[in-house]
C-alpha cells in the first residue's frame, strides 16, 4: 500500500509553554538535558515523521503573541487548512498566562472549525512535574473545566511532563489516533487483539517506535506497565547489539518478582513488546511472542 497524504499536526500554545522541547524530546530523540536552554521558536517549524503507512507533518508555531495574532489572522487558511491533531500545551507552572492562553486556544478553535472541522483536539495540561504533588490532579481538574470550546471537538485532556513517561503517552495517543486510519495498521491491530484474546496468558502487548519508544499498538489490561522497561531497552539497544553483534531479530527478556518482560525488535524500525505474570513458563511466552512477531512482520 503507497504512503497516504501527509496529515497535520499543529503544536499551538504560548511561548515558553515546552511546546519546542515536547516535539524534541518525543518525536527527534534529544534527551531532556539538550532542551533545557531552548531559544523561541520563531514563526513556525516544519518536520516529518512516517510510521507504517501514516506519514504526518508536525508545525511547531511559535507561541509569542505577535505571531498567534498572524496565525489566526492573515496566515490562518495556511496553518489551520487540513489539520488532523490541534495540539495546545498548557504550562500550568505559569497561572497569570492562563487567561491569555485561553484567549488564544479560543480563537485557533474557531479557525479550525472553519478549515479542519473533522480534526481532533489534545490539551495538554505541561510541566506537571513543577507543581506539588497535592496539587496536581486538582490543577487538571480545573484546566479541563476551563479549557473547554462551544464547537463540537473530540478535547483530550492530559497532565505532562517531558520528565517522565506522561509526555510519551499523550503524544502515543496522538500517533494511534493518525495510523490506525490506515488498512495496513487496521489489520494489525485486529491481529494483536485476536492474538492477546487467545493467548490469556499474556497481560499485555505494545508495539513502539524504536527511534522515539512513543506506543503504536497497545492491547491488555497491562500494556500501559510497559512503557517504562521498554524505553529502558531501546536507550540501550545499540550498545547491546554492538557487544553481541546480533541482527534484526534480538530480543530479549526482563524479570521483576511477579512478571516477564519481553523485548524483540521488528522490522520497519517496530518493537514488539509484552508482559506475562510469571505463573506462565518463560519458554512458552518466549515461543508465542515469537509466533506473534512473525504474524506482524508478515502484516508490515
Amino acid at each position: 500500500m503507497s504512503t497516504i497524504a501527509k496529515q497535520k499536526v499543529l503544536f499551538m500554545g504560548l511561548g515558553a509553554s515546552g511546546k519546542s522541547s515536547i516535539r524534541s524530546v518525543v518525536f527527534e530523540g534529544k534527551s531532556v538535558e539538550e532542551v533545557k536552554d531552548y531559544n523561541a521558536t520563531i514563526n513556525y517549524t516544519r518536520s516529518t515523521k512516517s510510521i507504517i503507512d501514516s506519514a504526518f507533518q508536525i508545525f511547531d508555531c511559535g507561541g509569542q503573541e505577535a505571531f498567534i495574532t498572524v496565525f489566526v489572522g492573515e496566515k490562518a487558511e495556511f496553518i489551520f487548512s487540513d489539520v488532523s491533531i490541534l495540539v495546545w500545551v498548557v504550562d500550568v507552572s505559569n497561572f497569570d498566562a492562563v487567561s491569555t492562553s485561553k484567549f488564544y486556544f479560543d480563537l485557533a478553535v474557531k479557525k479550525l472549525t472553519e478549515y479542519s472541522p473533522e480534526a481532533e483536539i489534545f490539551c495538554l495540561f505541561h510541566k506537571i512535574d513543577l507543581l506539588l504533588p497535592n496539587m496536581k490532579e486538582q490543577v487538571i481538574q480545573t484546566m479541563k473545566s476551563y479549557f473547554i470550546a462551544e464547537e463540537s471537538f473530540d478535547i483530550h485532556y492530559r497532565g505532562t511532563s517531558i520528565y517522565d513517561k506522561s509526555i510519551y503517552l499523550a503524544v502515543g495517543e496522538m500517533v494511534q489516533t493518525l495510523i490506525i486510519k490506515t488498512s495496513k495498521a487496521q489489520t494489525v491491530s485486529e491481529a494483536i487483539q485476536e492474538f492477546i484474546w487467545t493467548h490469556k496468558e499474556l497481560s499485555g502487548i505494545a508495539v513502539y517506535t524504536t527511534e522515539e519508544g512513543l506506543p503504536v499498538f497497545e492491547e491488555g489490561d497491562m500494556a500501559d506497565r510497559i512503557i517504562l522497561p521498554a524505553n529502558l531497552w531501546l536507550s540501550n539497544y545499540d550498545r547491546i547489539t554492538n557487544e553481541f553483534a546480533s541482527d534484526e531479530t534480538f530480543k530479549t527478556t526482563l524479570e521483576t518478582n511477579d512478571y516477564i518482560f519481553i523485548f524483540q525488535r521488528l522490522k520497519n524500525e517496530l518493537l514488539l513488546s509484552g508482559i506475562a505474570k510469571k505463573v506462565a513458563p518463560l519458554q512458552y511466552v518466549l515461543v508465542k511472542m515469537e509466533q506473534l512477531a512473525e504474524i506482524i512482520s508478515r502484516l508490515l
